[in-house]
């Protein structure tokens, strides 16, 4: 099965396809892709009435290095998930993945997948997202400062941001912490912008669909590679 290589991981920025489908699954098997890891939006294919045991044999095939979410609904999820229940699926798709979202948010429900991703070697983002509302920079720095608590791969935080004021919070924060492997990012009316402005800058992760957008505004990864390469980023 494929692995993310080190050198993965020590480019300028990661490009992270996301897969929101069933139908979008295909893409684990097709011989190329336009992003160094796939993620695999489990929440969301669960909405769509797939079957945790039909996720299950997609990841065994895959041919690309894989990233898995399961997305509570808070932090912009689309399935409901019962008490341990995504807890439960968590531990039954980790061996057929090779990294995890976890949200720090949830960390205190979470933590023992972080240590089940640790010892079996998958890596780890850590991640929070404001989808209702802006952040002010203060917000911001706070939850980039709660991140340092945990030592994991990279560390995601996206936003809603409607303005280039909004944007801005983000690339001063982006910015403000160098040493961190920070992946931002904006949804919303800056998305797109976001996705060019803070890879840019420093951003370690940018995302986009492969299949459909699975966040408001989202744009395709295709699009992404395509703006980004010309500079250099990717």
């Amino acid at each position: 099965m494929p692995k993310i290589k080190q050198s993965v991981l020590k480019k300028p920025c990661i490009a992270v396809g996301t897969i929101s489908t069933p139908g979008g699954l295909e893409y684990l098997t097709s011989p190329q892709v336009e992003s160094d890891l796939i993620e695999v939006r489990v929440d969301s294919l669960r909405a769509a009435g797939m079957e945790v045991r039909q996720i299950k044999a997609k990841l065994r095939k895959r041919r690309h290095p894989t990233l898995l979410t399961l997305r509570t609904m808070v932090e912009g999820g689309r399935y409901p998930w019962k008490s341990t229940e995504r807890i439960l699926v968590f531990e039954e798709l980790i061996p057929f993945c090779d990294a995890v979202d976890l949200e720090i948010k949830n960390m205190k429900y979470v933590k023992p997948l972080l240590q089940i991703a640790r010892d079996t070697n998958k890596r780890v983002i850590l991640s929070t997202h404001s989808l209702e509302r802006k952040l002010t920079k203060g917000k911001a720095e706070r939850l980039v400062e709660n991140f340092r608590t945990y030592r994991v791969d990279v560390y995601k935080l996206a936003s809603l941001a409607r303005t280039r004021e909004d944007l801005m919070v983000l690339v001063e924060v982006l910015i403000q912490y160098p040493q961190l492997r920070l992946g931002m990012m904006a949804t919303g009316p800056m998305a797109q912008l976001s996705r060019v402005v803070l890879p840019a800058l420093g951003s370690k992760l940018v995302y986009g669909y492969i299949d459909q957008p699975a966040a408001p505004e989202q744009p395709s990864i295709a699009g992404i590679k395509a703006s980004l390469s010309t500079c250099g980023v990717i």
